[in-house]
C-alpha cells in the first residue's frame, strides 16, 4: 500500500523539528549546568581567599598599637605563607601609616586615579581594582578593617591566582568570568573577546560580597548544540520510521476489516 507524500512529509518533518528543538533546549540545561559547577569551583576558592585575607587584616588589628618594624616582624611569617599577599599594613585618613612595601615613610595609599577610600572607613571594606598604582598591571583586591576613626588595617592581594583558576575555566567552558569584589572593578577572564553574547549567568556568595558573571557566546552555545543533534537528529528519523511502519500497518488491517 502506497503512503500519501503529505503524511510522509509530516512523519519526517514533525519529529525532526521536535528534536531539533529538545536539542536545543538540553543543550542549554547542560551548558548552564557546566558554568554553574565552574562558577562553584571558583566562588569557593575566591572565598578561601577572602577568608585568609580578612585573618591576615584581623592579625594587623591586634597590631596596630605597637611600632610599625614590630608589627612587620610578627606578620612577616604570615605574609610568607600567603604569596597572593602584595601588601599588609595599615592606613590612617587615606595615607600609608605602616607596610612591607612603604615602611614607616607616609605615602598616598596606591590606589588607581579617581579612586578613592570610602570616608569614614567602614567596620569591613572590600573591593577589587582593575590595577593598583606602583604594582603589578594586574587587578587587585583590597581588605580594610577598622581600627579606629580615621585608621584602618589593610590587606592587597594580587589577583593572579584567582585569575588563573578563572582562564582555565574560561577555556574549558568557552565563556567569558567576569568576578568581582565588594562594588568594585571586574576580573575577567583571558581572552575577554569573543563573538556576541547570547546568555549570562550570574552567581553570588552568601554574604553577597563576591559575585560572578558568566557570559556564553553564540559560537559555545552553538557548539553544544551541534554535538547534541548528532544524537537528537538519528532519533527524529527513528521515530519517522516506526510512524510510518505502524500508519502502514493500521491502514492494511483498516482495509482487510470486513465493514457491515
Amino acid at each position: 500500500m502506497k503512503l500519501k507524500l503529505s503524511y510522509i512529509i509530516c512523519a519526517v518533518l514533525v519529529p525532526l523539528v521536535m528534536m531539533i528543538t529538545l536539542a536545543l533546549l538540553v543543550s542549554v540545561l547542560q551548558f548552564k549546568q557546566d558554568v554553574a559547577l565552574s562558577a562553584k569551583t571558583l566562588l569557593r576558592f575566591s572565598e578561601d581567599v577572602s577568608t585568609a585575607s580578612w585573618r591576615v587584616t584581623g592579625q594587623a588589628v591586634k597590631l596596630a598599637d605597637r611600632p610599625c618594624a614590630e608589627i612587620l616582624s610578627e606578620l612577616n611569617r604570615t605574609r610568607a605563607f600567603t604569596p597572593y599577599i602584595r601588601d599588609i599594613g595599615l592606613l590612617e585618613k587615606g595615607n600609608l601609616l605602616c607596610s612591607f612595601v612603604s615602611r614607616e615613610q607616609a605615602h598616598p595609599f596606591p590606589l588607581p586615579p579617581g579612586k578613592t577610600l570610602p570616608t569614614p572607613l567602614p567596620a569591613r571594606w572590600v573591593r577589587s581594582f582593575s590595577w593598583m598604582a606602583g604594582g603589578p598591571g594586574r587587578p587587585a583586591v583590597v581588605y580594610t578593617q577598622q581600627v579606629a576613626a580615621d585608621k584602618a588595617a589593610f590587606v592587597i592581594v594580587d589577583s593572579r591566582y584567582v585569575q588563573e583558576l578563572m582562564d582555565v575555566l574560561s577555556e574549558e567552558r568557552e565563556a567569558v568570568f567576569s568576578l568581582r569584589f565588594g562594588k568594585g572593578d571586574a576580573i575577567i577572564s583571558q581572552p575577554a573577546q569573543y563573538d556576541r553574547i547570547v546568555m549570562t549567568q550570574n552567581y553570588v556568595t552568601d554574604d553577597g560580597k563576591i559575585s560572578l558573571t558568566v557570559a556564553a557566546p553564540l559560537g559555545t552555545l552553538t557548539a553544544v548544540w551541534m554535538k547534541s543533534l548528532l544524537i537528537f537528529i538519528p532519533l527524529s528519523f527513528c521515530f519517522s520510521f516506526l510512524t510510518l511502519v505502524l500508519y502502514r500497518h493500521w491502514s492494511k488491517m483498516r482495509v482487510m476489516t470486513p465493514t457491515y
